[in-house]
């Protein structure tokens, strides 16, 4: 039980820390957007599984002049019961490889580092917002 009570400690730290380390209200509207959407696709059973969306810490190489000082990476989150595999991940990186100007979006308000990752499976994407035009070349077949 002790255990229990310690990770939802964690989950409520972890929220604040993103409340107020997002910057600007419009990142935030933009992470609530993407958790509602992705819950609804969940819910509806368009996508099999459900996904959050937290920043969290970009990587320094993938840095950029509008990349925020603190926390720039846009993390999503499958949330599944069973092993996924690097195409469960590259479906989800899909989205963002085909909407280049949802990406240019992403880096206007200071992100520079898609990740994607999950809590049962090992592994996940790290991928560099600046590099998605050229991603196309050895990615998601």
């Amino acid at each position: 039980m002790p255990i229990k009570i310690w990770e939802n400690l964690k989950i409520l730290l972890n929220r604040v820390v993103d409340i107020i380390t997002q910057g600007s209200l419009e990142r935030i509207k933009l992470i609530s957007a993407f958790n509602r959407i992705f819950e609804e696709a969940y819910v509806n059973q368009e996508f099999e599984h459900l996904c959050t969306v937290t920043t969290s810490r970009g990587v320094a190489i993938n840095r950029h002049p509008m990349s925020d000082n603190f926390r720039s990476g846009f993390k999503v989150t499958i949330k599944s019961e069973q092993y996924l595999y690097k195409t469960d991940f590259s479906q989800i990186a899909k989205f963002f490889v085909n909407n280049k100007g949802f990406v240019k979006r992403l880096m206007v308000v200071g992100y520079d580092t898609l990740t994607i990752l999950s809590t049962t499976s090992p592994g996940g994407l790290q991928i560099p917002l600046k590099d998605i035009a050229s991603l196309n070349d050895y990615m998601l077949d």
